[in-house]
């Protein structure tokens, strides 16, 4: 047992000695991107910000502001960390990041209430952490109204001899019912993790393609070899980005309501054009370690300026038309559409037209580069069959 071991681990460092570029082509395609997925998918698991520390400071002591707090304490989306005395006390709770809510209830409030001087709870959230904002807001909201409406019906039962069966029309004579598609649930996770690890895997997909337009630099290769290897190349780039997305459908429950085929479409497209540009620096420069980090500089950027994170009909219109020419924009979007929408191929058509006109582009580029470079690499005598 042991000596198979060690031959197992003899034949594994051989292999590495032998091939160490297709070592690290593997860790960088697939390993790094998985366990990626892997370790962000486990993160976000609540979808939304849940527990969330909160300070209380109550100085009314009475029954609808124990009541209030009960609402809050009962939520899952809140967790009370600590009473203050003093606004002051609630602030520093915040500042110091040991809470990220902090509800004020003043003084004689109920009483003021009863009088009719529309007292006011102060609701503080700490501005530094949208996503908790985000959830917290909506939550803390929702208590309100609930609290609120059932002080105003028992005003009415009381006061006014309203029938119980048409109390809440008294109360909310005007309603409005709000209806969030796509995403009810309004999933953190849904809506930033698949252009979040699209954005991974294609740094790892321009590094893989700007090594092989390095490492066929000065052979002597007809153009159609390029692309030749730019496509099988492009395939393992597709075959990565799925890996990584499949995680997050198999294992963590996020939704796939769109068209199959058509994602893959767009999946092997946006891949072809990454792994393109990447062989277009690695046949440009002559440094490998460079032509690696030009290829990262171009990607890395692009999870912004794409649009993804902040939508490109807010960008200023300089900034809109460099989007419309990344073709990660259209990668992004698409992908979180395809994973929420119940989009079908004709929906997509405007991205692979988009990604069509990126690869000829790229592809008329390349041969340029190429005509170029092979003829200066013939002339000094260093090309290579």
């Amino acid at each position: 047992m042991k000596g198979q071991r060690n031959s197992f681990i003899i034949a594994a460092v051989k292999f590495k000695s032998e091939h160490p570029r297709l070592i690290m082509t593997v860790l960088m395609l697939m390993i790094i991107p998985i366990s990626a997925s892997l370790i962000l998918g486990y993160e976000m698991k609540a979808d939304v910000a849940v527990t969330i520390p909160t300070v209380i400071m109550d100085s009314d002591k009475s029954g609808f502001s124990e009541n209030y707090i009960g609402y809050i304490k009962n939520s899952p989306y809140f967790n009370i960390v600590k009473y203050a005395d003093s606004y002051d006390k609630v602030e520093e709770a915040i500042y110091e990041g040991k809470a990220y809510v902090g509800v004020i209830i003043p003084e004689n409030f109920y009483k003021d209430m009863q009088a009719g001087k529309a007292p006011k709870i102060l609701t503080v959230y700490d501005g530094s952490t949208m996503a908790v904002i985000v959830s917290s807001k909506a939550s803390m909201m929702e208590i309100l109204l609930t609290v609120k409406a059932g002080y105003m019906a028992s005003i009415y039962e009381g006061k006014q001899s309203v029938v119980p069966g048409q109390v809440m029309n008294q109360v909310m004579p005007l309603d409005t019912t709000i209806r969030t598609l796509y995403n009810p649930v309004k999933s953190f996770r849904n809506f930033v993790l698949p252009g979040l690890l699209a954005a991974i895997v294609q740094v790892a997909i321009a590094i893989t393609g700007a090594e092989r337009g390095w490492e066929n630099q000065r052979k002597n290769l007809l153009f159609r070899e390029h692309l030749k290897v730019i496509l099988q190349w492009s395939l393992a780039g597709s075959l990565s980005m799925f890996l990584t997305l499949a995680i997050q459908w198999l294992i963590f429950g996020m939704p796939y309501r769109g068209t199959i085929p058509g994602g893959i479409l767009l999946t092997l497209l946006f891949s072809i054009c990454i792994t393109l540009l990447g062989y277009m620096m690695g046949s440009f420069f002559d440094e490998r370690t460079f032509c690696t980090q030009i290829s990262c500089i171009l990607v890395l950027p692009t999870a912004i300026l794409g649009g993804y994170t902040w939508p490109v009909l807010a960008m200023p219109a300089a900034m809109q038309y460099l989007a419309k020419a990344i073709p990660f924009t259209y990668y992004s979007e698409s992908i979180r559409n395809l994973c929420l929408k119940p989009m079908r191929m004709n929906h997509l058509l405007p991205d692979f037209i988009a990604m069509s006109v990126f690869l000829l582009a790229g592809i008329i580029t390349l041969y340029l580069i190429k005509t170029v470079r092979d003829k200066k690499l013939t002339e000094a005598g260093v090309m290579t069959p």
